[in-house]
C-alpha cells in the first residue's frame, strides 16, 4: 500500500471515505434549490395568469359597455374611464371603435410587463402580457317613429314642401332593399296630435266630442286626447288609463280679433260676427291625412301618406314627443298585434314594439319642428259633456237659461235671448225656439262649440245677459273666459309643456332609443329644445332652408341604411 493511503487512511477524513451521507446532503440540497426555482417559477406563471385573466376580463367588461348601442357617450371615452375604474389604463395601449347607427364595434387592447420575483434567477426578469377584446353589437331590427310638425307656421317659405320632400327621400333610403327589418311610424303633430278613429279606439278616451260625421269625412278623425302630466314621467301609455277627449271647440279666438283689445269697443248688442269656430285655432283640426300611420315599411303608402299633409294649427312638442315615443314602447305591443290581426299592420311587424333589453333591436325618433311649444287650450272638465243651459230653435238663433245671477230686470225670467228687442236682448219665461209661441232644443256642450267660439258665449250669452255696465260686462266676460276654457302659457313661455317635453325626452334616451331631431328654422327656444332632446349634440340638426333639410334627413337616413350591409 503507498504511504500516501497508509497515512490518509489513518487520518479521520478516513470516516469519510467509508460513508455515503455526505453525498446525500449535496443531492439534497441540489434537489432543494431545483424545487424551489421550479416552485418560484410557478408563482410567477400564476402571477402571469392572474394579472392576464384580470386584464382580459377587464377589456371584455369595458369593451361590452363601450359597444352598447344605447349607450350615447364616446365610446373610447367609456373604454378608459372603464379601465382606470380597475386600475389598468396604463395597461390600456390602443382603442379602436367602428360606430354607426345601428352597429358599433370596439376593440380594446392591453399590455403589461409583469416584473418576475423568482424567474430572475433563469435570466428572465419580465413576463409580457397581452389582452385583447372585440365587443360588437348589430340591430337587425329597427323600428323608427317620424315625429313631424305640420303646425300652420309649416305653411310659411314653402317650408311644407321641403318637409314632403326630405320626407320621402328619407323613407326611400331607408327602406331601399329592406328585408321586412325596418318599420315606419309617422306621428304628425301640431296643438295635439290626431290618433284617427282607429288607434283612439285602443284607449280609455272620455267625454268624446260626438260630432256627426260630414259628407266628406272630415268630423270623423277628429281624436285628439289632453293628456295628463302624468304620462310624461314613463315612456308608455297604460290602454286603461283614462283620458278626457280633446274638446272640438275654438278656446283661442277672443272678442278682441274682431273688435280689438279694448272691450269697450266689443257689441252691446246682438252680432253674428265671430260666432262660428275658427277651425284654424282649434286644438284638434278635424283631417285625414294629419292622423298617425301605423307601422308600415311600403315605401308607395307611405311616400302617399306625406304627400298628403297638411299644415294647420298650434304647436305642441311635447304631444308629438309623447305619442312617437310611446308607439315605440312595449306597452303599444297589443296594440300592434290588433291591428296585424286586421290586416293594417304587415304580419312582419308582430309583436312589435321589441323590448328594449332586446339587442338585436334598435328604437330611432326622428323629431322634427320648425316652431317651439306655444300654449296649449283646453275646455274644463265641466263644460265638455253633458247639457248646456243653452238651447237653439228652428230660425238658428239661440237663448240661454239663468237660473241664479240675473239682473234684477230680468224679474222671474230665467231666459236670455241676445238677438230679441232689436237685438238688445230680452229676457223670456222660456227658451227660444224659432218664434214666441215655441221653444227651442236644449244643447250639449258639444253642440255648443261645434257652432259657436267660446269666447262668444262667453260675451253674449254671459257677460250681455249678466252685466249691467261696462264693468260688470267685462268681469262677467272674463270669469266666464276663465271658466270654459284653460291655457297653459302663451306664445313666448310655456313651462309647463317644456317641462314635459324634457322629462319625456330624458325618459325615452334612458331606455336607450336614439332621438335625432331636427330645428327647421325654429326659433331660439325652440332651437334650445330640440337640442335638449336629442341623444347628443351630433344627433341635433339646425335647418334653415329645404335643401339643409334634405341633407339632415339623408345624414340621418345614411346611418340607418349602413346597418344592411351586416345584416
Amino acid at each position: 500500500m503507498p504511504k500516501f493511503a497508509l497515512r490518509l487512511s489513518g487520518h479521520p477524513f478516513r470516516r469519510f471515505l467509508i460513508r455515503e451521507d455526505g453525498s446525500l446532503l449535496v443531492f439534497g440540497l441540489f434537489l432543494f434549490a431545483s424545487f424551489f426555482l421550479m416552485g418560484g417559477i410557478a408563482v410567477d406563471v400564476m402571477r402571469a395568469e392572474n394579472k392576464r385573466t384580470a386584464m382580459s376580463q377587464a377589456l371584455d367588461r369595458c369593451a361590452l359597455n363601450a359597444a352598447a348601442l344605447r349607450q350615447t357617450l364616446d365610446p373610447e371615452t367609456v373604454v378608459r374611464d372603464c379601465v382606470d375604474r380597475v386600475g389598468l389604463l396604463p395597461q390600456l395601449t390602443d382603442v379602436n371603435v367602428t360606430n354607426s347607427a345601428g352597429q358599433r364595434s370596439v376593440e380594446a387592447i392591453g399590455d403589461y410587463e409583469l416584473e418576475t420575483f423568482f424567474m430572475g434567477a433563469s435570466g428572465v426578469e419580465e413576463i409580457e402580457l397581452n389582452a385583447r377584446s372585440v365587443a360588437e353589437q348589430r340591430a337587425t331590427n329597427i323600428e323608427i317613429a317620424m315625429v313631424l310638425d305640420v303646425s300652420g307656421s309649416m305653411n310659411s317659405n314653402n317650408r311644407l314642401s321641403g318637409l314632403k320632400t326630405a320626407a320621402r327621400n328619407f323613407v326611400s333610403t331607408v327602406l331601399a332593399n329592406n328585408t321586412n327589418k325596418i318599420s315606419i311610424t309617422m306621428v304628425p303633430y301640431n296643438g295635439q296630435v290626431n290618433l284617427g278613429s282607429a288607434l283612439a279606439a285602443k284607449y280609455n278616451i272620455a267625454n268624446q266630442h260626438g260630432l256627426a260625421v260630414t259628407p266628406n269625412g272630415d268630423m270623423r278623425q277628429v281624436h285628439c286626447v289632453d293628456m295628463p302630466s302624468s304620462v310624461y314621467n314613463n315612456t308608455g301609455i297604460s290602454r286603461t288609463l283614462q283620458m278626457q277627449a280633446t274638446g272640438w271647440a275654438d278656446a283661442f279666438s277672443t272678442m278682441a280679433f274682431e273688435y280689438g283689445s279694448n272691450m269697450s269697443d266689443w257689441p252691446t248688442t246682438y252680432s253674428s260676427t265671430s260666432r262660428a269656430p275658427n277651425a284654424a285655432n282649434v286644438w284638434c283640426p278635424p283631417s285625414n291625412a294629419n292622423i298617425v300611420r301605423m307601422p308600415d315599411d311600403n315605401i308607395t303608402n307611405l311616400h302617399t301618406y306625406i304627400n298628403n299633409l297638411t299644415a294647420i294649427g298650434a304647436t305642441s312638442i311635447n304631444a308629438g314627443m309623447k305619442w312617437g315615443g310611446a308607439l315605440l314602447d312595449p306597452q303599444a305591443r297589443s296594440v300592434i298585434n290588433e291591428f296585424e290581426d286586421a290586416g293594417i299592420v304587415p304580419e312582419e311587424f308582430r309583436d312589435r314594439p321589441f323590448d328594449y333589453t332586446k339587442r338585436d333591436a334598435l328604437k330611432i325618433i326622428l323629431l322634427l319642428s320648425d316652431g317651439e311649444n306655444f300654449g296649449d287650450v283646453r275646455i274644463n272638465d265641466s263644460y265638455r259633456t253633458g247639457l248646456s243651459p243653452i238651447f237653439k230653435g228652428t230660425d238658428n238663433n239661440y237663448s240661454i237659461q239663468h237660473t241664479t245671477g240675473r239682473p234684477t230686470a230680468a224679474g222671474t225670467n230665467q231666459f236670455w235671448v241676445p238677438h230679441r228687442n232689436s237685438n238688445a236682448g230680452e229676457w223670456r219665461a222660456t227658451s227660444w225656439g224659432g218664434s214666441t209661441s215655441t221653444q227651442g232644443t236644449q244643447m250639449t256642450w258639444q253642440q255648443v262649440w261645434q257652432e259657436m267660439r267660446v269666447s262668444y258665449v262667453a260675451w253674449h250669452f254671459y257677460a250681455r245677459a249678466l252685466g249691467t255696465n261696462s264693468t260688470t260686462r267685462n268681469s262677467t266676460y272674463t270669469t266666464w273666459w276663465n271658466n270654459f276654457r284653460t291655457q297653459r302659457g302663451d306664445s313666448a313661455s310655456t313651462p309647463a309643456m317644456d317641462a314635459e317635453l324634457t322629462s319625456i325626452c330624458n325618459q325615452t334616451k334612458q331606455q336607450g332609443v336614439l332621438v335625432y331631431s331636427v330645428a327647421f328654422s325654429a326659433p331660439t327656444r325652440g332651437v334650445t329644445a330640440l337640442r335638449s332632446c336629442a341623444s347628443s349634440d351630433g344627433h341635433f340638426f339646425h335647418s334653415t332652408n329645404n335643401t339643409a333639410l334634405n341633407a339632415a334627413f339623408q345624414a340621418i337616413a345614411t346611418n340607418i341604411t349602413q346597418l344592411r350591409l351586416v345584416n
